[in-house]
């Protein structure tokens, strides 16, 4: 054992101390810095290598959250499925290392029933840990300093204490067993004694405050203060601490790889070694390639109906079996899965949809599916029932069968995070003594826990001018310049959360770490005066809002001057390389695409028109170019499904019932049961179309709405004053405007007593508009279309409102009373068409044609920009992000900033 050790409050100030170079010296000794529990660990083996002493074995985490589960769950018996059992371990094993590290005793009078039955669980764990020889952490520790009181182990000579705010009883119990060995404490006098009630001085320096909009302009001025660091001087040893650093952590590492690596936006680049590094890990469980390989283990393990999504995710992961050879293809299966799979799927069902498709065209991912059968067969021949060691080589099989990692090289840290994973499986079969045999599936569970626990962080190459930490990591390290961010009343002093299985006196008598605002405050004035005296310069900042909500800055900072000083601009990719010589970014025109050529086939419809009409570039993306938005699944049936039902209902009601006087004759009587009979046929070609079985109950309760809503709809029909007789359900139509085809389904053509005809087109949704129709860019063009160019017999165009709510026709007519509620050319209460610019229904059907041809033409002659007159308009766009709006108010702003700002 050396002279000399560094007892360090955190592992990363033990790591600094370890790698620091003394000044001036080409060849030094490291320094001996460790943690607490890092040296604990090292006497412990220590007393087992030497005879010192037959110490248990001690129980990890993980392990000892088991077994608290396991001791809650026989305590509570019958009602154990009603409770969160892994929630309340957690609790009880929070509790039990409370009571031992802060020595919270509570009088049995002051107990509340939930103390009384962690008392009760707390004697039955340290039952089964003496019966199996295992002890608990804190126990652990208790017993290595009894022993060092006692006289054994051979001591360092002197131990330097650092990095601490405070003590818990159980530290300065080691504290002073170790002055009572003769071992000589640096700043001994100081850290071993209750320092609670001292006041620590604040002094002088460089200190301001900084209030930002919210968390979000936060991150920006931290990332620009920190590139302004840097530029000034390349060398600065820069901290960033944050109180809530996991609800930050994304956004500000974003906004830091902006300003300070900007050319490493490419995913190549993705592992290329950063100015700065974050302290806080990632769950293993949460890599993509871990994450992949928890999925397959779960797919393998479950013959349940499961999400869509989670084999959506599967399939456009890389990772396994040939990911990148056949990822177009696995793309296109994962379109036909969102198509033709109900919401819960299997994967059986999977592979026979990717036999099916086979059976049309080329296999569109062999490997994959041979991979996915494989895993099946490796997953099925396993026993019901193993011991979690045994599971461990099953599921090696399992993932080679899948042919996990996939078929590329793995990236550094995807190696780091595989080694990693192999490491939790070989420690899988620790915990056979604790679960016992279990299925497939609770074994997969189990594993997943496992690698939440472990946080995984990759390893850093030097080190980063710039350390990301959270206010405990941050302890006694010092910088050049800090910056303190999250400085919230709402977040520092952190909010008080005492444990609820031990009694709240207790635990504030004990000062037991978070269980009072006193214990809590108290904490955060150290931790804000070690902050103060980290660097010359440190910055405390706030947010002011967030959302709707007002926030307010910590009173901790109350006395900092604020500073009204912008910390710098982050200059964005674009503006940076449009300013650097040589590499500027070149603007491309993009308002004009290629005319179409002769021959070349526009699909689209009556739609290709609506969206030019809307927006050029959109017609272009979606119709032209073939871009489309991958389905969303959803459970059961979503809008547009619905949507379909209801047309399908009133196709074939009208089928059956051709005329007014049809629907006249049926009678109230009559109507029920043909209403029956449409719905019921509606409900079968749907499930015909779509492969699937609605659910019986799913199925009554739909075709009950069906029922409901044709009866109220029919109600309004057998208003209308004009007998009909319907023509057509459904009735496919194609014209040729500036030579292009659009085709189009017309709901319903009913035809008057006269000959002429009124066109319908079903609406679901209450919100329709036709004052476009006597715009300039006809937004709802489908009935127009028909009307102008199709057909010259029409006297009436109308959206029928499919509602319970206020169902009625909506449009226009040549005259009125043709249909109730719709006015004709001319009447006074027609408010869509103007009198003086449309006197009569011809000046109507000539504005449709002019315009409808215009905007066609538009179309035949390439006009693809960006422009619109409502964005609300682009709602149903399937391609919105490829119009690239943000991007284009960003280049917008600053084209209209001023030269010098």
């Amino acid at each position: 054992m050396s002279q000399s050790l560094f007892l360090c409050a955190t592992t990363r100030l033990a790591q600094t101390l370890r790698g620091e170079v003394p000044g001036g010296q080409a060849v030094w000794r490291t320094r001996p810095a460790l943690t607490l529990g890092q040296w604990l660990a090292t006497l412990a083996d220590e007393a087992q290598l030497t005879g010192i002493a037959e110490l248990p074995v001690a129980l990890d985490a993980f392990a000892e959250r088991l077994l608290w589960e396991k001791v809650i769950a026989a305590a509570l018996t019958e009602a154990a499925p009603l409770f969160d059992i892994q929630g309340m371990a957690s609790s009880a094993a929070e509790a039990h290392a409370l009571s031992q590290v802060w020595n919270v005793q509570p009088a049995e009078s002051a107990l509340s029933d939930e103390a009384r039955l962690f008392i009760g669980w707390q004697a039955e764990f340290e039952k089964r840990c003496r019966a199996a020889g295992w002890i608990d952490a804190a126990g652990l520790q208790r017993r290595l300093i009894e022993l060092i009181e006692a006289g054994h182990f051979t001591l360092p000579a002197t131990i330097s204490v650092v990095g601490y705010d405070r003590h818990t009883p159980l530290e300065l119990r080691l504290l002073a067993a170790l002055q009572a060995r003769g071992v000589s404490l640096e700043n001994g006098q100081k850290t071993a004694v209750d320092r609670r009630t001292e006041e620590i001085p604040l002094v002088g320096g460089q200190r301001r405050g900084l209030a930002c909009a919210d968390v979000e302009a936060e991150c920006v001025a931290v990332a620009a203060w920190a590139a302004a660091q840097l530029r000034a001087n390349p060398a600065a040893r820069l901290g960033i601490v944050a109180p809530d650093l996991a609800g930050v952590r994304d956004r500000l590492e974003f906004q830091l790889d902006d300003a300070l690596h900007p050319a490493l936006i490419r995913p190549d680049a993705a592992e290329v070694q950063r100015s700065f590094n974050f302290s806080l890990g990632r769950a293993l469980a949460d890599l993509p390639l871990i994450r992949v390989a928890l999925d397959l283990l779960a797919l393998g393990s479950s013959r349940a109906k499961l999400e869509q999504s989670r084999f959506s995710a599967l399939l456009l992961s890389s990772g396994w079996s040939a990911s990148d050879a056949e990822a177009d293809g696995r793309a296109r299966l994962d379109v036909a899965l969102r198509r033709d799979l109900p919401y819960f799927t299997t994967l059986p069902a999977l592979i026979r949809l990717a036999g099916r498709l086979a059976d049309n065209e080329p296999p569109l991912c062999p490997q994959t599916m041979a991979a996915l059968e494989a895993l099946l067969v490796a997953a099925d021949s396993a026993p019901r029932k193993l011991l979690p060691g045994q599971w461990a080589g099953v599921f090696r099989q399992c993932l080679k069968a899948a042919g996990w990692p996939g078929d590329r090289e793995l990236s550094s840290h995807e190696f780091q995070a595989r080694l990693a994973f192999a490491e939790v499986l070989d420690g899988f079969g620790r915990f056979d003594g604790l679960l016992g045999a279990q299925a497939f599936a609770e074994a997969v569970h189990r594993l997943a826990q496992l690698c939440r626990q472990r946080i995984f962080q990759p390893e850093t190459r030097g080190r980063p001018a710039i350390q990301v930490l959270g206010v405990l990591e941050s302890a006694g390290l010092e910088f050049d310049a800090l910056w303190v961010m999250g400085m919230n009343d709402d977040l520092w002093p952190p909010p008080p959360r005492p444990n609820p299985l031990l009694p709240a006196e207790a635990l504030r008598a004990a000062g037991a770490a978070h269980a009072s605002a006193e214990v809590e405050l108290d904490f955060a004035r150290r931790v804000h005066a070690r902050l103060l005296l980290a660097a010359p310069s440190v910055t405390f900042s706030w947010a002011q809002a967030d959302g709707n909500r007002v926030l307010r800055p910590s009173p901790l900072i109350a006395g900092i001057p604020a500073s009204r000083e912008p910390a710098g601009e982050v200059s964005s990719l674009a503006r940076r390389l449009a300013g650097a010589a040589g590499t500027a970014c070149e603007q491309l025109a993009d308002a004009v695409a290629p005319p179409v050529a002769e021959g070349e086939k526009v699909s689209g419809g009556s739609w290709l028109l609506r969206a030019q009409a809307i927006c050029p570039a959109w017609a272009y993306y979606q119709f032209r170019l073939g871009g489309e938005a991958m389905e969303k699944p959803v459970e059961g049936l979503d809008p547009a499904a619905r949507g379909t039902l209801v047309h399908e209902a009133l196709e074939a009601f009208w089928t059956a019932v051709r005329s007014s006087a049809a629907l006249a004759a049926l009678g109230e009587a009559g109507r029920r049961p043909a209403i029956a009979t449409a719905v019921d046929q509606a409900l079968q070609s749907f499930e015909l179309d779509r492969r699937l079985t609605l659910p019986a109950r799913f199925r009554a309760l739909e075709a009950a709405r069906l029922a409901r809503l044709l009866e109220v709809w029919l109600q309004v029909e057998s208003r209308r004053e004009q007998p009909f007789d319907v023509l057509a359900c459904e009735q496919a139509a194609e014209v040729e405007i500036e030579e292009i085809k659009v085709k189009m389904v017309v709901d319903r053509i009913d035809q008057l007593a006269d000959g002429r005809q009124v066109i319908i087109d079903y609406k679901t949704g209450a919100s329709i508009d036709t004052k476009n129709w006597a715009a300039l860019r006809i937004t709802e063009p489908q009935l127009p279309i028909y009307a102008a160019l199709v057909n010259e017999d029409v006297a009436a165009v109308v959206f029928a409102k499919v509602l319970l709510d206020k169902p009625a026709f909506t449009g226009v007519a040549d005259e009125k009373d043709i249909l109730p509620g719709v006015q004709g050319i001319g009447d006074d209460k027609q408010k869509i068409f103007d009198p003086a610019e449309f006197p009569d229904w011809v000046a109507v059907i000539t504005h449709w044609r002019e315009r409808l041809h215009a905007v066609a033409r538009e179309v035949r002659q390439g006009q693809a920009g960006v422009m619109f007159a409502d964005e609300k308009a682009l709602q149903y766009c399937e391609v919105l992000p490829l119009l690239r709006l943000p991007e284009r108010r960003r280049l917008l702003a600053m084209a209209l900033q001023p030269a010098d700002g």
